[in-house]
């Protein structure tokens, strides 16, 4: 998107995912987005092959994602949110909607 600011030490791992960030996006320092996870769940095969997942993620218009902060693959966010530093966005957040803490929910909106 146009006029994004990304801070120091981000880490923004797509993979063969999507990711999609709207226009005014803020991100902090040390923000992990992620565009896919590890396969873990077959006890028959070692982790390490069992590959990835990938996910499409998008970060709609004017959302500021705090210090410190993971985005999970597959998450949507919502124009306007707010993710409070240091909180693990594991799934889609609303509109404006404030989160914060691991996993992030839901605290409050913006007026």
């Amino acid at each position: 998107g146009a006029h994004c600011a990304i801070s120091s030490f981000n880490h923004i791992s797509t993979g063969d995912a999507d990711l999609t960030l709207g226009d005014y996006v803020r991100l902090g320092p040390n923000v992990t987005i992620m565009g896919a996870g590890r396969n873990v769940k077959r006890r028959d095969t070692l982790i390490v092959d069992q590959g990835h997942s990938h996910k499409p993620t998008d970060i709609g218009r004017d959302v500021l994602i705090g210090a410190n902060s993971v985005v999970l693959a597959g998450c949507s966010i919502g124009a306007g949110a707010v993710i409070g530093a240091g909180s693990v966005v594991t799934g889609d957040v609303p509109p404006y909607a404030i989160v914060a803490g691991v996993p992030a929910r839901v605290i409050g909106y913006r007026e």
